[in-house]
């Protein structure tokens, strides 16, 4: 065999390696990919209503069910998320600074659990488990900041826009690509100057551990080929009054003890055992309501740090937003 030859035999399964390892990563398939939306109305919680792209959907503890009741042996009130029937539940506050007027529109959705399986060992294991996504819009209605955050307080991240003011931006914020929590996220995301609304944020979550791995923008009339779902859109009172047997309704959340506010049946057991000593916080990693002030509900803190509870406290969202760095 020539030597040309020779080299040749040995250079081109290389080549073919480093051609395969420059392809575009192949879509997931259908099975695996759910898209979650809201019917279109004349709102501005369904107008501006992110898609939830969910990962691995085939298994039941990654689709966003509803949150439910039911009694059990003894009568004795089980509360568990139904993952056949997807709710999204939402909120729409204002507030107002010397720079202008803003709208929060609010999205909370709920998984049955986070496995407690030890391959992958995931540290956030529990029931009931839920996400918050918060649209902040300004006085014209465009989109100026994107967050999303679990339910107890964990996994915050930030994506402002291109309608985002540069003196609202935290001091030295990069625009490219963001590393929160190990996952890559856009420092920023480019709407168009026309007409914001029919631009449709999408939030891709993790399967598994459920936290948001990707965000990006879509056409709302040109979503991704995938199998989609409609959610209900609700409020966020239902919450607090989920059918329960003939003519009754119970809370999703404790309604009186050392648990009041917290998610009913949330409990974080490796959380507490590897975080509570020094995090000073026996029910830290619990699902939590979240109040529409400092009023209501118990501390909806997003900074481990015990001196910065209050200052972190997503329910006042001026002063929140502050101790994060954005100058609203």
């Amino acid at each position: 065999m020539s030597t040309p030859l020779k080299k040749l035999i040995v250079i081109f399964p290389l080549l073919l390696l480093a051609a395969c390892a420059n392809l575009p990563p192949a879509h997931p398939p259908e099975d695996k990919l759910l898209l979650y939306t809201i019917a279109d109305e004349e709102t501005l919680l369904s107008r501006y209503a992110p898609v939830f792209a969910i990962e691995d959907a085939q298994e039941s503890s990654n689709r966003i069910g509803t949150p439910s009741a039911k009694l059990g042996p003894g009568k004795e009130e089980i509360i568990y998320v139904d993952p056949k029937t997807p709710t999204v539940y939402a909120r729409e506050d204002q507030f107002a600074t010397r720079k202008g007027q803003y709208t929060n529109l609010i999205y909370r959705i709920h998984f049955e659990e986070v496995p407690d399986s030890f391959f992958p060992y995931y540290l956030g294991a529990g029931k009931n488990i839920g996400l918050l996504f918060i649209i902040t819009l300004n006085n014209e209605n465009e989109p100026v900041l994107y967050t999303s955050v679990h339910t107890c307080g964990c996994y915050l991240a930030f994506v402002p826009t291109s309608y985002t003011p540069a003196d609202v931006l935290p001091k030295g914020w990069q625009k490219g690509r963001q590393t929160v929590y190990s996952e890559s996220l856009p420092g920023l995301l480019d709407h168009r100057s026309d007409a914001p609304e029919q631009d449709k944020v999408v939030f891709v979550i993790r399967g598994g551990n459920h936290r948001v791995k990707d965000i990006w923008l879509a056409d709302k009339g040109f979503l991704p080929d995938y199998k989609k779902i409609t959610a209900d859109l609700q409020p966020f009172g239902a919450l607090q009054m989920l059918p329960l047997g003939e003519q009754r309704a119970t809370s999703f959340y404790e309604t009186s003890g050392p648990r009041k506010g917290y998610v009913k049946g949330s409990h974080k057991s490796r959380e507490r055992l590897y975080m509570s000593w020094w995090a000073f916080d026996w029910q830290i990693g619990e699902d939590k309501k979240l109040g529409k002030n400092k009023y209501d509900g118990v501390t909806f803190y997003t900074s481990l740090k015990p001196w910065a509870r209050e200052a972190s406290d997503l329910r006042d969202f001026v002063t929140f937003a502050k101790y994060w760095g954005w100058n609203f």
